[in-house]
């Protein structure tokens, strides 16, 4: 953290992802997050810039014939691209990556060896190595605040850890999720959101505009259920 707010590397080190390292992406860990303001964006220019010539779906990469990839999609070494799922608008895919089923990713950047479930419906967001998000992950990117939401105008603010905000600049930003964070299904993450390493979110979480520190545990307020017998037409 300096005066400019925290820095990328504060969240997720883009170096520690080999894949992203190589591709030059990990000279943006010392960069004030308010200042790169399209995080997946400038990691997305770098990795094409490093990638020069070099063919953006790894011979060794899976994706399935009933996937749609755009071309303008980075796809690493040995991850994979499951049916009916569609990665498009200059989103990275870093090596071992899983996408599963029907999934629905757009500008974003999905770290190594990260597993989505199914179900994921991500944009604008920045997701670190070895996360595990299952079935039913969102992750929001404007405000409904705005006059007209085909064409958002209002800014995002991103949370700090002394629970205030400040300005990406941008009318769509997703989210910045740490390394090896896990999540249940059902999980939401407004637009803003910032979770840290190694968080854990249960099933059915909704997370606002926050920063989720490293290591956190997040329950949903109504966790758990309430049991009570059948009587009426119970067997004898």
């Amino acid at each position: 953290m300096n005066d400019a707010g925290p820095l990328l590397g504060d969240v997720l080190r883009l170096g520690d992802d080999p894949h992203l390292r190589d591709w030059g992406a990990d000279v943006l860990d010392g960069e004030p997050i308010a200042a790169i303001g399209d995080v997946s964006g400038a990691v997305y220019d770098l990795v094409c810039a490093g990638l020069g010539s070099h063919p953006r779906i790894h011979p060794t990469a899976y994706v399935s014939p009933r996937a749609t990839v755009a071309a303008d999609v980075v796809v690493g070494p040995g991850a994979r691209i499951y049916e009916y799922s569609t990665v498009r608008q200059r989103t990275v895919i870093s090596g071992g990556a899983h996408i599963g089923y029907g999934c629905e990713i757009s500008r974003s950047v999905i770290g190594q060896r990260s597993i989505l479930s199914h179900r994921a419906t991500i944009s604008c967001a920045v997701i670190g190595r070895r996360a595990y998000f299952a079935a039913g992950l969102v992750i929001a990117v404007c405000l409904l605040s705005n006059p007209d939401m085909l064409y958002p105008t209002r800014p995002i603010e991103f949370g700090l850890p002394d629970g205030g905000r400040m300005s990406t600049g941008l009318p769509k930003w997703g989210a910045l999720v740490g390394d090896g964070v896990r999540a249940g299904v059902s999980v939401v993450l407004g637009p803003g959101t910032v979770v840290g390493n190694g968080a854990i979110l249960h099933a059915g979480v909704t997370v606002p505009t926050a920063w989720i520190p490293p290591g956190s545990t997040l329950h949903p307020p109504s966790a758990g259920y309430h049991l009570t017998p059948r009587t009426e037409g119970a067997a004898p």
